[in-house]
């Protein structure tokens, strides 16, 4: 569904993104391999990605779906409708 599809893209984004951050921080510490393709990581990078599916993507939906119910109320009330 719509729904999903917006989820997906928007939540798994955020995780990527999140966890790229996370592990470049990680890059002062250790090698590269360690950083970002030790299973510690990945585990990581696959909960970020669940996180921002799940939690991410299903609020920034509401958020879209009320920002869309709000413009189709306010284009009906708009002066250059009348």
């Amino acid at each position: 569904s719509e729904r999903w599809k917006f989820q997906i893209k928007n939540g798994g984004i955020w995780g990527f993104i999140f966890s790229l951050c996370l592990s470049v921080f990680n890059l002062f510490e250790m090698s590269f391999e360690d950083a970002f393709l030790s299973k510690k990581n990945l585990l990581r990078t696959l909960y970020f990605i669940l996180v921002g599916v799940f939690i991410v993507g299903y609020l920034n939906w509401k958020k879209k779906v009320k920002r869309d119910d709000d413009s189709a109320e306010l284009s009906h009330d708009n002066a250059v409708n009348k």
